[in-house]
C-alpha cells in the first residue's frame, strides 16, 4: 500500500481558522499548519505521450512511481515519502491519461515535466494543476452555454 498524505493542507482544501477550543492533537495540528509549505501537494498530471516502445498506445492503471526525468529517480519529499500516482484513468473529454499524485513541494509547479514508469517503460507526464483545478472547462462556461 502506498503511504500518501491525507491532510487537507496538502490538497489545498484546508480552512484558514483553527478551533479555539483545546482538543487532542491540537499542538501537532497548529505546528503542521504553521509550515511555510507542506512537504507534498496533491497534483493533477496528464500523460503527454502514451505510446510504448512497440508503438502500442497504453492506458495505465494502478499506482505508478513519479520520477525526475533528469535523474530517473522516484521523487521523495522532505519526510522521506516516495511519490506515486494515487489514481490514473483515461479522460476522453481531454483525450489524455489523467493521474493524481502527491509531489514534493519543490516539484509541485504547473507545467513541470516529469515521468512515470509502467511495466518497465517510462512515459512523460506534465503537472497540469496543483491543488484543485479542473482540466476541462476551468471557467465553468459549458453549463451556461
Amino acid at each position: 500500500m502506498v503511504n500518501v498524505p491525507t491532510k487537507l493542507p496538502s490538497i489545498d482544501l484546508s480552512k484558514a481558522i483553527t478551533n479555539e477550543n483545546d482538543f487532542s492533537g491540537k499542538a501537532k495540528h497548529v505546528e503542521y499548519r504553521a509550515r511555510a509549505n507542506q512537504p507534498a501537494m496533491l497534483c493533477t498530471l496528464v500523460m503527454t505521450d502514451n505510446i510504448d516502445s512497440n508503438g502500442v498506445a497504453r492506458y495505465p492503471v494502478g499506482t505508478l512511481p513519479v520520477m525526475d526525468p533528469a535523474t530517473d529517480e522516484t521523487l521523495v519529499d522532505e519526510l522521506g515519502r516516495r511519490s506515486f500516482t494515487t489514481s490514473i484513468a483515461y479522460g476522453p473529454t481531454i483525450g489524455k491519461n489523467i493521474a493524481l499524485a502527491y509531489l514534493p513541494w519543490a516539484y509541485a509547479q504547473e507545467g513541470r515535466k516529469l515521468k512515470v514508469e509502467y511495466f518497465g517503460e517510462t512515459y512523460p507526464v506534465e503537472v497540469a494543476s496543483v491543488g484543485y483545478k479542473p482540466l476541462y472547462d476551468p471557467e465553468n462556461l459549458k453549463p451556461r452555454s
